[in-house]
């Protein structure tokens, strides 16, 4: 067997004035008999403080890691600890991952299917964030705290157990909401499906104006309402425009406007009443494959064969205006002009 050791001193870390230090320790061992069934493992050990684990234009991160890595060959790999993010920026913008694949693509000839049959981590880690990790990117400027211990066995999804607390401000379409509570809950749930717990809100003379979303990330829940209480439209229209919907009835952008932050907060209901007031064949949720998700989107048949359509994405700045003719026996040709991309596509639909 051998000993495994060293120190690595990173670079200054902004914020500290001087630079981290993350330590390694460990052992390997080795099978001097083909026939013998003693198996040594690897086992490491990473303790550190200050360490600048990431400076690119996606994410700046300074860790406090205390993790054990063991492997023996033939096993999983066992990761077990905890890392301590005491600063981080993230620019959620360069971290996404772009489009992703539409529902009706079929993967014709995977890598390795056997090996993505499964995961070789066995994955016990507690993530400990402090004071100074923001979020910046799609209309967010915020904070990020709390604590999060995720476990992932072979074989199974990743799950988490933990509480994160959002704060900050939020911008889309031209309004800024203040996050006055923002709670994600894991209770040993899949990571990427917790339970929301936010309210944002906005001040607009004597009346406060907020949405409130809860319910799980994979099918929220979004209310919006105002102090002192009126109904959803009226609420949402403090909520977009800063003051009644009645007085603006006559603006049809600023209605259109409306109609998005209504769809932001979930309210496809009242995006649709909103839309048949200006003459509106289409409002409310729908997908957009140029963008690569969710829009609100908005539109009108202008014959009875030719459809236009404008829409918003619900995650960023992102727009996307569609054009579609209606061919026969179910076909029409359809384009999509955006922000990231543009698309055309043949599409037949049968009436069921």
């Amino acid at each position: 067997s051998a000993r495994i050791s060293g120190r690595v001193t990173t670079s200054s870390a902004a914020g500290t004035g001087a630079g981290g230090v993350l330590a390694i320790d460990g052992s390997l061992g080795w099978r001097g008999d083909r026939t013998s069934n003693d198996i040594r493992p690897l086992v490491l050990k990473l303790s550190g403080k200050n360490v600048l684990i990431s400076d690119t234009r996606d994410v700046r991160a300074i860790i406090d890691p205390d993790v054990s890595v063991r492997y023996a060959a033939g096993q999983p790999i066992t990761v077990t600890g905890s890392v301590g993010v005491p600063s981080a920026k993230l620019d959620l913008e360069r971290l996404d991952d772009g489009v992703s694949a539409s529902p009706d693509v079929v993967v014709l000839d995977p890598v390795d299917p056997k090996r993505t049959a499964s995961s070789p981590l066995d994955l016990d880690l507690t993530l400990a964030l402090g004071d100074d990790v923001r979020l910046n990117g799609f209309g967010l400027e915020g904070t990020l705290g709390g604590s999060l211990r995720v476990r992932q066995r072979p074989g199974r999804e990743m799950i988490a157990t933990g509480t994160l607390e959002v704060g900050g401000r939020y911008e889309a379409y031209g309004q800024k909401l203040d996050i006055t509570r923002g709670r994600l809950v894991w209770s040993g749930t899949a990571i990427a499906d917790p339970v929301l717990d936010i309210r944002a809100e906005r001040k607009v003379g004597d009346v406060t104006a907020g949405i409130d979303v809860d319910g799980r990330a994979s099918a929220p829940q979004a209310r919006v309402w105002t102090d002192p209480a009126s109904d959803e439209s009226e609420a949402l229209a403090y909520l977009a425009l800063g003051r009644p919907l009645s007085s603006a009835s006559a603006d049809e952008s600023r209605q259109l406007d409306a109609a998005s932050a209504a769809l932001s907060a979930g309210g496809s209901l009242l995006a649709s009443q909103l839309g048949s007031r200006i003459g509106l064949d289409d409002a409310g949720v729908m997908d957009s494959r140029a963008l690569g998700g969710s829009v609100f989107g908005v539109g009108k048949f202008l014959s009875p064969k030719l459809y236009v359509g404008y829409g918003v994405s619900l995650l960023g700045t992102g727009q996307v205006l569609t054009l579609k003719y209606l061919l026969k026996k179910g076909f029409d040709v359809e384009i999509e002009s955006s922000t990231i991309e543009n698309r055309g596509s043949v599409n037949w639909r049968k009436e069921k």
